[in-house]
């Protein structure tokens, strides 16, 4: 991935501009639908595709994709609950850079660019993130109590 700088009179490119070329421009929206926050313009130039048949994914890599398959999972089962629909929805909102008074998440990952820990711009991937941290957290503390998803909301 690249980010691009276009010249003053393009604000944006998305799509495919040739063969081998994608380009896109993130845009992250809040529960009620306004734009809250624009990615960087990005290229992506596909030059050597992985053949998942030859080459599968394999120890950490492998654990990874599956601890994120199983957070998505109960990432899905959570927002179809009202209630805990409204318990991340209030966490969300309590994080946003547009919020007056907010902080990130105590749960957040650390951006090691910044310094801070990570502010989330995308609903459903701040959920995934929080879920994804309990399991790691449990899986390295298993006699540890779970920090946020056992609690009765």
């Amino acid at each position: 991935m690249a980010r691009e700088r276009l010249t003053p009179g393009i604000d944006e490119i998305r799509g495919a501009t040739s063969p081998g070329h994608i380009h896109r421009v993130k845009r992250f929206r809040d529960a009620r639908k306004r734009i809250i926050g624009l990615g960087p313009q990005e290229t992506y130039d596909i030059l050597h595709p992985r053949d998942w048949k030859k080459k599968p994914a394999q120890g950490e890599e492998k654990a990874n994709q599956d601890l994120f398959r199983e957070a998505d999972k109960i990432k899905e089962n959570a927002l179809n609950n009202p209630k805990l629909y409204e318990y991340w929805q209030h966490r969300f909102e309590a994080q946003l850079p547009t919020t007056r008074g907010s902080k990130p998440d105590p749960f957040a990952l650390y951006d090691p660019h910044t310094g801070t820990k990570k502010r989330y711009k995308r609903f459903d991937a701040f959920v995934r993130t929080m879920i994804m941290q309990e399991l790691r957290y449990a899986r390295q503390n298993p006699d540890a109590e779970p920090p946020f998803l056992s609690k009765k909301v």
